[in-house]
């Protein structure tokens, strides 16, 4: 997303797109409420603190597989040997103890290794019958046997704290014996819109009014177990109403977002109600197309974001602000910055914002990179071409023309995580 540093080029006053999201994000504080909550409730959620092994993991020396465990000593001469088979170890139970040498011990998967045995034989190089084993082939020390702590040693940090809480976080919480997990609280999200002109799906519209799309596409991008969000409605092009609701929400919540209003024409009454609320603007028109009249700023413990009134502008504002911003209130790393990628279109455009085409990648042959291609071009209100794209191609701010084989950057419509070093 890099852009000249400062001010953008393509009007005065923009401020680049790398800078309003540092100063957006800069104004976040991160929330020290945390929960403990169940494996069950633990998935989507962020964690509150690192998860260390109590214990090596595995606690004990296990067979990797099914077969007979052996002894060097056992082995003598060329294969291949035949042993008696002094009984059975399975997974659950106490590994037996055999005293009389030469032995073999019939041995399943996870079963323990008893002492003095050094080496699993899996069971298709072998023969067994009338309690006699016969081994074709010596597989060598250690074979086939899982070494206690070869997973984790005791006191290793399995994943950190900051880290959003997937299917393996929750399986190396269980292994570890973890019943519940420490979390951040959910990031409480407050979604208005502002236009006379819409309208709540299922109504009956005007000849000028439009459904109200921004909202529950919000609300539904914010769906997710790390964040509360809550509708606040859709409010009228009224100065007083949106003061008295943004004032409401300040005491409520840790992030306002906001949709419409956010421009300089005659109703759009978005700067002046925030400041009248006691709002702080820090920041408002970013070198970004689509979605320039994005505002943020402090008002009480919140933080606000004023989003465009176009659907795409809204939801790339979103993608963009809205989750860089989530990620400081929960205390975790900023995100990487999009991936470069191969071009697979052609656009031309006037340089100095950086530019988001709706796209896809599309791959070649087996061992050739993907390309990104676009979608249905750009638009700020043209919603259809985003159903066949799985992210934006990224156009820097100070690029006037791509052609196939540009670089240009990827960013996914899903937030890319960064795990850090668990060591």
């Amino acid at each position: 997303m890099t852009s000249p540093a400062g001010c953008s080029c393509d009007g005065p006053g923009l401020l680049a797109l790398d800078e309003a999201v540092a100063r957006a994000t800069a104004l976040c504080r991160p929330v020290t409420e945390t929960a403990d909550v169940t494996l069950a409730e633990a998935a989507g959620r962020i964690t509150a603190a690192p998860l260390t092994a109590p214990e090596p993991m595995p606690r004990f020396d296990h067979a990797a597989m099914d077969g007979y465990a052996l002894r060097a000593g056992d082995l003598a001469g060329c294969g291949p040997w035949q042993l008696p088979v002094a009984g059975l170890a399975a997974a659950g139970g106490a590994a037996p103890a055999v005293e009389r040498a030469p032995h073999a011990l019939r041995i399943l998967t996870g079963a323990p290794i008893p002492a003095g045995f050094d080496r699993v034989v899996m069971q298709e190089d072998c023969t067994a019958g009338d309690g006699i084993v016969t081994i074709r082939r010596d597989p060598g020390p250690g074979a086939n046997i899982r070494r206690a702590g070869e997973d984790a040693r005791s006191g290793q940090v399995l994943f950190p704290a900051g880290r959003r809480i997937d299917s393996v976080a929750v399986a190396l919480a269980a292994i570890a014996g973890r019943p519940l997990l420490p979390v951040v609280r959910q990031i409480r999200v407050g979604v208005m819109t502002f236009g006379d002109e819409l309208v709540a799906p299922g109504a009956t519209p005007g000849p000028a009014a439009i459904h109200d799309s921004n909202r529950p596409m919000l609300l539904a991008a914010l769906a997710r177990p790390d964040v509360a969000a809550a509708d606040l409605g859709a409010l009228p092009d009224d100065q007083a109403v949106i003061t008295a609701a943004i004032t409401d929400a300040a005491d409520r919540f840790d992030l306002i977002v906001s949709t419409g209003g956010a421009s300089v024409g005659d109703r759009d009454h978005l700067k002046p109600a925030f400041l009248a609320a006691g709002g702080r603007i820090e920041g408002w028109r970013v070198a970004m197309k689509p979605g320039k009249p994005v505002m943020f700023g402090r008002i009480g413990a919140a933080v606000f974001l004023g989003l465009p009134g176009n659907p795409v502008a809204a939801l790339l504002g979103l993608r963009l602000f809205g989750t860089a911003m989530i990620r400081r209130l929960q205390g975790r790393t900023a995100e990487p910055a999009p991936a470069m990628i191969a071009s697979g279109f052609t656009h031309g455009r006037r340089a100095g914002r950086t530019e988001f085409l709706p796209a896809r990648l599309v791959f070649g042959r087996p061992g050739t990179p993907p390309v990104a291609v676009t979608t249905g071009g750009s638009g700020a209100a043209r919603l259809v071409p985003l159903v066949t794209a799985t992210g934006f191609a990224v156009i820097p701010a100070t690029q006037d023309m791509v052609v196939p084989g540009d670089p240009v950057g990827w960013l996914p419509f899903a937030e890319t995580e960064i795990w850090g070093d668990p060591s």
